[in-house]
């Protein structure tokens, strides 16, 4: 049987779509880690709610229209033997099909409209009533910081919040524009210079929760991750103590320790980042408790002693462009030197079970 002319010209677009559905159609299933199709909090299942209203409504759209579309097509193509002048009757002029069309428009136009107005409104407006507890995240590049103003904690790259408590998060940026994006708590918002934004969301069950910068920011945009702990009330309150507690000291048997916390006040290490009880810079993150930390590198690498050898050795490889490349090939560092520094921040961790 041959196929119509105007089905073989369609073949080319609906082989696109049906890949593009294939493909979009692999980020659904709720194991993926930055799926926003699986809502784990009041913010992020709002926006999705609005996201199917608005997909049935385009689909409904679409369907009726190529419906139509389609009929014409089939029911008033030339055919052979057809001459000019036997052209369809024309119903331009009907305004009752004209007024139709504009009142279903402005129908569909106000179906979601009106939910898309409250959902704007709902995700910048904290519940009232509800405990509230404030944090401020701050986009470098290409790292986070996250400070909790009420709890005195200051942590880097993992941030910690208690389960079914709403959240405020101030968002700063201290050089481009970045963006904050929790998807399977909630939608991106900007971190601008000199301008204050903030949003808030809530996770409603324990759990780890991927994040990353959604705003092309410089060469290792792709590589700034970040995570979202959600931890049981006691959980959070153990954790919350333990960061305000003071590094924990090399016990002197522990001499591979020793020779590390050394080498990072000799080396360098401290001009960048701090340790409670030894001082530094704040150009990198704060390593007070970083044993306890589940990622290296901004959430790029699990954190192991393999991956954190890797980094210090050589973090240009791991992210292009960031600033500890230059002053780590400076230091001249040997391979014992990395064991000894790895040794002393995997010991950084006040629990009680620790795995170092």
């Amino acid at each position: 049987m041959r196929i119509p002319s105007f089905i073989s010209k369609l073949k080319a677009p609906l082989g696109v779509a049906a890949a593009s559905v294939f493909m979009t159609g692999c980020a659904v299933f709720k194991s993926a880690p930055q799926s926003t199709f699986d809502a784990k909090g009041p913010v992020a299942l709002d926006q999705l709610n609005l996201f199917y209203l608005t997909l049935w409504v385009v689909a409904f759209i679409f369907v009726v229209v190529a419906s139509v579309l389609l009929y014409a097509v089939i029911r008033f193509r030339a055919r052979p033997g057809d001459k000019d002048e036997d052209i369809p009757a024309q119903t331009h002029g009907n305004p009752v099909l004209e007024i139709g069309v504009i009142a279903v428009s402005v129908l569909l136009l106000v179906i979601i409209a009106v939910p898309t107005v409250r959902s704007a409104i709902y995700i910048y407006t904290v519940p009232e009533g509800e405990e509230v507890l404030e944090i401020t995240a701050t986009g470098y590049q290409w790292w986070w910081t996250f400070e909790y103003p009420d709890l005195g904690v200051v942590t880097g790259n993992e941030m910690w919040i208690p389960v079914d408590t709403n959240i405020k998060i101030n968002l700063r940026t201290q050089d481009v524009i970045h963006s904050f994006w929790v998807p399977k708590l909630a939608g991106k918002v900007d971190m601008i210079p000199n301008r204050n934004n903030w949003m808030w969301l809530r996770a409603d069950e324990e759990g780890m929760f991927y994040g990353q910068c959604a705003e092309f920011c410089g060469e290792s945009h792709a590589n700034m991750l970040f995570r979202v702990i959600s931890a049981s009330a006691e959980d959070f309150d153990a954790w919350v103590e333990r960061q305000n507690s003071p590094a924990r000291e090399p016990a002197e048997q522990e001499s591979l320790e020793l020779a590390g916390r050394q080498l990072f006040q000799t080396k360098g290490c401290v001009q960048c980042h701090n340790i409670d009880g030894i001082g530094g810079g704040m150009l990198g993150p704060d390593l007070t408790h970083f044993g306890e930390r589940y990622t290296v590198a901004a959430g790029l690498l699990p954190s192991t002693r393999e991956n954190l050898h890797r980094w210090i050795i050589d973090p240009e490889s791991i992210k292009p462009g960031n600033l500890m490349t230059e002053g780590i090939l400076e230091q001249n560092l040997t391979t014992e030197d990395v064991d000894r520094l790895v040794a002393y921040l995997k010991s950084l961790d006040l629990r009680e079970n620790q795995s170092r």
